[in-house]
């Protein structure tokens, strides 16, 4: 007898709402606006997310600019990733798993969420129109369900 038939079947992979062709180019647009100024937008948004959320202070006592980094780099890797976002899955569940050992509860997540577009929407002012709001909260939302899950 095969091992593989006493194996459970795999889950089924729900397939990631796809973002639209406009939603990419407004999301690739803004980022590539803000990345030359990375290391201000990741502290606007520490900054932020604590201001929302208090409880975040101890996690992110001072981020590091190495932790601001890391940060950007994610949201790059999120960006040039727009046209295979099912492959990040794998990455994102990994992720999620780490961030609960350290403390990220599925409510901090919605604060991460509110503090990016915060963040976008200050340091894009007139460049960040209502369908690029739009375009970033699918895109995190794909990302939530997929790190949060």
């Amino acid at each position: 007898m095969s091992l593989t038939l006493l194996a459970p079947p795999p889950e089924p992979v729900a397939a990631a709402p796809s973002l639209t062709r406009e939603q990419k180019r407004q999301i690739r647009e803004t980022f590539a606006i803000i990345e030359p100024a990375a290391d201000l937008v990741a502290r606007l948004f520490y900054m932020k997310s604590i201001d929302l959320d208090p409880s975040l202070g101890k996690m992110f006592k001072s981020p590091t600019r190495a932790q601001r980094r890391k940060f950007m780099a994610a949201m790059k890797v999120a960006v040039l990733s727009l046209d295979r976002l099912q492959s990040l899955q794998p990455i994102l569940k990994l992720l999620g798993t780490r961030q609960r050992e350290e403390g990220v509860t599925a409510g901090h997540y919605d604060t991460f969420q509110r503090a990016w577009l915060w963040t976008l929407e200050q340091s894009l002012q007139s460049r960040f129109p209502g369908e690029a709001n739009k375009a970033w909260s699918s895109l995190l939302r794909e990302m939530t369900r997929a790190t949060a899950s």
